[in-house]
């Protein structure tokens, strides 16, 4: 499921300021003073001899110091020694520190069992940061078996008492069906009652609900200003999305110009089709001035990560030397690659440079066997080919029915070289070889239209 992470424990709950007796009162109070000016060795020593008698505020005000490195270094071990006897007492700040501590395992090796007792004790209390952390533990079978009831209990618990990350896996319940039934309604509501407290999350899942009429009437504009919040505080998905729709023209104007704008915000956080756009759109000149090193840059930073897409658009702009030296060798490389992942395109190009024997010893064979994958995936340059290849008897056995079939099946796919190979190949041809090639061919077209393809 796609919950948002345990509280981080950069948030933890303020000082301690209770005193239970006068006489320590004038003590416990200038060290609150030493701490609000920083001063957090005063603070220490103001606070110890009432710690060492037993003050519960005092202990873990002391903690809080060794917990977070304040005049001190940090100690996660002295911290908890500090927190334990006033998260015994029921200090439900010291519970939920405790378990903080054990849940990551800072300082103290990591026990989730211990987390999940004093997250509950804490919780118990209503502390609202208490209750979402257990909702996420029973979510994911963290020291205890997974139990999504429990979860969803804890969760609206929290939710309910206004916890922004609560009110967002509740929504995100409601809105998968996870335990309780699919209610869009409901998630709605309270991915509302998130994103107005700036939950970022939450401001996309309500874009993605307007974007896509899921439970309600698609909206592109609303849409649109969601995913405005969410991309203005960086959230990657969202600025992708808000950036197609300004590509589009999906809800607003097409604006090339704010649709690079939030592609390249994507693209700097590694989105690698923000990547791929940003270079198509630097390439061709949308919305920009053509910038075929730019194009380059944002190509490879995407082919680097391993989009194929990506990768052919390198390989073609060695292959042609547009913005970089042409380079056949790099060209190939970056072809390999992206066919090895099922590019038909790059499959097809790198098919036709072992045919050409361009940048490379030249290899019939291997041409065919390129040309073959890409054939198979509908790509009607490379059926085309594949045809030339069985036709002629290069890297395969001359079989003329085997290429009119692949030719006849190009043109079917809106290839014109296919369609006059066809014509040409079938000069050559008894009537009953042409009728079986189309027969086969026939039974092609239907299997990749099923979605499969016959041998």
């Amino acid at each position: 499921m796609n919950f948002v992470s345990l509280t981080n424990l950069g948030c933890l709950p303020a000082l301690a300021v209770l005193c239970t007796s006068i006489a320590v009162a004038d003590g416990f109070q200038k060290g609150i003073e030493a701490f609000n000016d920083e001063d957090y060795a005063t603070a220490l020593a103001e606070w110890m001899p009432l710690a060492e008698d037993g003050d519960r505020n005092a202990m873990y005000n002391i903690g809080l110091l060794y917990d977070e490195g304040l005049g001190v270094e940090t100690d996660k071990v002295r911290a908890l020694e500090w927190y334990l006897p006033p998260a015994e007492d029921g200090d439900v700040a010291a519970q939920f520190n405790v378990a903080a501590i054990y849940d990551f395992g800072q300082g103290v090796p990591e026990d989730k069992k211990k987390a999940l007792y004093w997250y509950t004790a804490a919780a118990m209390l209503a502390d609202e940061e208490a209750q979402f952390n257990l909702g996420i533990m029973y979510a994911n079978g963290e020291g205890v078996e997974v139990d999504h009831r429990q979860s969803l209990k804890w969760y609206q618990l929290s939710a309910d008492q206004g916890h922004a990350p609560a009110q967002y896996n509740l929504a995100h319940m409601y809105d998968i069906g996870a335990v309780i039934p699919e209610d869009n309604r409901e998630a709605m509501k309270w991915y509302l009652e998130a994103a107005e407290q700036g939950d970022a999350d939450a401001q996309y899942a309500i874009a993605l609900m307007h974007d896509t009429g899921d439970g309600f009437i698609e909206d592109d504009v609303l849409a649109i200003q969601w995913y405005e919040l969410a991309a203005e505080q960086g959230l990657l998905n969202a600025q992708f999305n808000l950036a197609i729709m300004y590509d589009v023209g999906e809800g607003v104007p097409e604006d090339n110009a704010r649709a690079i704008k939030w592609y390249e915000a994507a693209g700097e956080q590694g989105h690698q089709n923000a990547q791929l756009n940003l270079g198509l759109m630097y390439e061709h000149g949308e919305g920009t001035a053509v910038d075929p090193a730019l194009a380059m840059k944002w190509y490879r930073r995407a082919a680097d990560q391993g989009l194929t897409a990506a990768q052919y658009a390198v390989a073609l702009m060695y292959d042609e030397g547009i913005g970089v030296e042409e380079d056949d060798i790099a060209a190939i490389a970056w072809y390999t690659s992206a066919a090895e992942q099922g590019g038909a395109d790059a499959q097809n190009n790198l098919g036709a440079m072992y045919d050409a024997g361009e940048g490379i010893s030249e290899n019939k064979a291997e041409a065919v066997k390129w040309y073959s994958l890409a054939a198979d995936q509908g790509n009607s340059i490379a059926q085309n080919n594949l045809g030339a290849m069985y036709f002629a008897g290069e890297g395969v056995e001359e079989n003329k029915i085997e290429a009119y079939k692949w030719f006849f099946i190009s043109g079917e796919l809106g290839n014109d070289d296919g369609r006059e190979n066809s014509q040409y190949a079938g000069k050559s041809m008894r009537p009953d070889e042409i009728m079986e090639a189309k027969k086969f061919g026939r039974e092609w077209l239907e299997e990749f239209a099923n979605g499969s393809t016959v041998e």
